[in-house]
Formats: C-alpha cells, sequence, structure tokens
C-alpha cells in the first residue's frame, strides 16, 4: 500500500476516534447518564428495634414489635407466677415452702390439713405416700408422683402395698377390691358377681383382699373392732343403725363421707355419699 494512502487512513481513525470521544458525557454530565442503583429493600424489622434519635435532649427511641411485647409478657408472667398457683395439670415441682390452692390439693390428697403450706409435715407425709407405691421418697412432687397422687385422690386411696404397714396395704386391696365392683347389680342374698346384697359384696371384698367376715350386716358389726368416725380410713366398714340401735345395712368406707356399697333393688354396686349421721365404723 503506499504511503500516502496508509497516512489518510490513519488520519481519518484519528478523527473517528475524536468525534466519537466527543459525544460521550463527561464529568458531572457523564454522572447524570449512569445509571443509578436503587438501595435495597429494608429487612424485616428486628423483635426489638432500638433507634437512636435526638428526642428530647437526645434520648434513645425504644421500639418494640406488639407480638414480641405480648410474649415477653406472657413469659414474665409465667416465670413470676409461684408454682402453687400452677394448675394440677401442670404438674409443677412443688417443694418445700412452697404456697397456693394447688399445694392445697396435694395436702388434701395426703390427707393432712390443707393449709396451702408445703411444711415439714407435708413433706415428711409425701415421702411416706412415694415409698408406698415404690416411687423415690424426694418429698416433692415430682410427674410420677403426680401421676399416683391424682389417682390416690380420686380413688380415696393413701398408700400402696410397698413399705407401709399391712393394715394400710390391707385397706388399699379393699378398695382396690370394692372399685373393680362397680355397677354389679343388687340381688338380695347374693354373695357372688352375679349379684350383692350390702353384706354380701362386702364379705365377697374383704374375702379378696384377704380376710373372712360372717355373713350379715349384724354379724359383721359384731366381729369387728368398733372405732370413732375420725379415726377411720378408707378402707374400713361402715355400719347403718335404726333408731333403735340395730345395723341394717353395711358398706366399705371410702373416705370424705364416702362409701362402696350395695344398696337395694334396682341399683348396682357404686360409690355414694353417706346419708345419715347415724352410723358407726369398723375394722378388722
Amino acid at each position: 500500500m503506499p504511503v500516502t494512502a496508509r497516512r489518510t487512513s490513519l488520519l481519518r481513525a484519528v478523527r473517528q476516534t475524536a468525534e466519537s470521544s466527543t459525544d460521550r458525557p463527561i464529568g458531572r454530565t457523564l454522572a447524570k447518564h449512569r445509571r443509578t442503583t436503587k438501595p435495597a429493600a429494608p429487612r424485616a424489622a428486628a423483635a426489638v428495634l432500638s433507634v437512636g434519635l435526638a428526642v428530647g435532649g437526645g434520648a434513645a427511641l425504644s421500639l418494640t414489635s406488639p407480638s414480641t411485647a405480648s410474649a415477653a409478657t406472657t413469659s414474665t408472667t409465667a416465670t413470676s407466677t409461684p408454682r402453687g398457683y400452677w394448675t394440677v395439670s401442670s404438674k409443677p415441682l412443688l417443694r418445700f415452702r412452697d404456697r397456693g390452692p394447688t399445694v392445697k390439693y396435694v395436702q388434701k390428697a395426703l390427707h393432712l390439713g390443707p393449709d396451702g403450706y408445703f411444711g415439714t409435715s407435708t413433706v415428711r407425709v409425701l415421702k411416706k405416700f412415694q415409698t408406698s407405691w415404690g416411687l423415690k421418697a424426694t418429698g416433692y412432687t415430682d410427674k410420677k408422683t403426680w401421676g399416683r397422687l391424682t389417682w390416690a385422690a380420686k380413688h380415696k386411696v393413701l398408700y400402696g402395698p410397698y413399705g407401709t404397714s399391712s393394715k394400710s396395704t390391707f385397706r388399699a386391696k379393699v378398695l382396690r377390691e370394692a372399685a373393680k365392683l362397680k355397677g354389679t347389680p343388687y340381688r338380695y342374698g347374693g354373695t357372688t358377681t352375679r349379684g350383692f346384697d350390702c353384706s354380701g359384696y362386702t364379705g365377697y371384698v374383704y374375702k379378696k383382699a384377704g380376710k373372712k367376715l360372717p355373713r350379715t350386716s349384724r354379724q359383721q358389726y359384731s366381729a369387728t373392732k368398733h372405732i370413732s368416725r375420725k379415726a377411720a380410713k378408707p378402707g374400713d366398714l361402715v355400719f347403718f343403725r335404726n333408731s333403735g340401735g340395730g345395723v341394717y345395712h353395711v358398706g366399705i368406707y371410702a373416705g370424705g363421707n364416702m362409701l362402696w356399697h350395695s344398696s337395694k333393688p334396682g341399683v348396682p354396686v357404686k360409690k355414694g355419699k353417706i346419708w345419715t349421721s347415724s352410723v358407726a365404723f369398723g375394722r378388722v
């Protein structure tokens, strides 16, 4: 290629470069043509948002989301509520020096005076109760203790078959056998599971528990040691007397003014209230 043509091509290239560079914006003009980048969208607010604002001399303004505030309030309330006020269904770990209505429930189940204070007497009787049911004698209400305690309260039974006196064990057996026969029909002169009269029922239950009773309610009354109502324990016998002092009915004391009995035709074996004060208690 001739030198002149080469120079002409070179000059054209230089002009084109200059023109193109002149068309491009420079400095502030360049900034106007740049594509603006939008700031990232703000993230979701945190549970507690602290914003440092100059409010009243530079005080910090704290904003709390409503859901978190209510949750925090609930948590604080639950934590501040004494265990003695928690529900029985929550099975609280009650122990020495706790107070409240749930402590009263425990004391009633343990046949103690319900003053609502978990004192030394409550600890002592609870340990005895735990031992009698084969539980670890901790003196406080863990989940296993609650399970047995609610069952005992429902069935009016205190001590189980382990680690207690033979009399307590026998009475516990009596109550278990009595409850098994719930719904058995009344039958005059009946002494079997096909039907019971009052003394036939008590005689059958006591035989199952390990002791034999005479046949009639009067004979059973004569065969027992007579005790006061205050001294009576669930599993003892309760006798009903007429105005002349004669015995006409017998049942098994279930505690709390209740008894298991087979009362009359058309009414099956059940647990009911002691309906009169003319009663006597007997222990085998």
